[in-house]
């Protein structure tokens, strides 16, 4: 199911001018004040999450990398360089246009669904048919193209 919702945290004041401008009017717009709410209704409901970052714990940012729903970093460049590591392309400095946001939400949404279509859960492993890897728990083993299409066969 694509990703039908906008969750904002950190900035109540962009969540109301989006739902004033109706630019994304296939999208619901919502804004919240807790962060682990925000983060829960994002991976159950498949929600784009974009975080207005200032100066926030770095174990925070390690831990959401990790969760499987589409976010944006939304910042000074300096802050989220002090804050992200430059693996995370999905940044937004600031100032931006609205029509660049529109190209990031458009870009970490077709990332997502392509992404999630590569993954097969299956017996409690997870086949990554993109990175040609399976993972368990916490053990991953990187395998050749002909071993991921056996898999997959099979």
């Amino acid at each position: 199911m694509p990703c039908s919702t906008i969750s904002i945290f950190g900035n109540k004041i962009f969540s109301e001018i989006l739902n004033e401008m109706k630019l994304f009017s296939k999208y619901k717009v919502k804004y919240y004040d807790d962060i682990d709410l925000c983060v829960r209704d994002a991976e159950n409901k498949n929600q784009l999450v974009v975080f207005f970052v200032s100066n926030i714990d770095l174990n925070f940012f390690s831990e959401i990398k990790k969760k499987f729903f589409p976010l944006i970093f939304v910042g000074e460049s300096s802050a989220l360089k002090n804050i992200l590591s430059s693996e995370i392309d999905n940044q937004l400095n600031t100032p931006f246009t609205i029509l660049d946001f529109n190209k990031k939400v458009i870009t970490v949404i077709a990332k997502n669904e392509f992404k999630k279509n590569s993954l097969i859960n299956l017996n409690g492993y997870t086949i990554d048919k993109n990175e040609r890897k399976i993972k368990k728990n916490n053990l991953e083993l990187q395998l050749s193209e002909k071993e991921i299409n056996f898999l997959i066969l099979f």
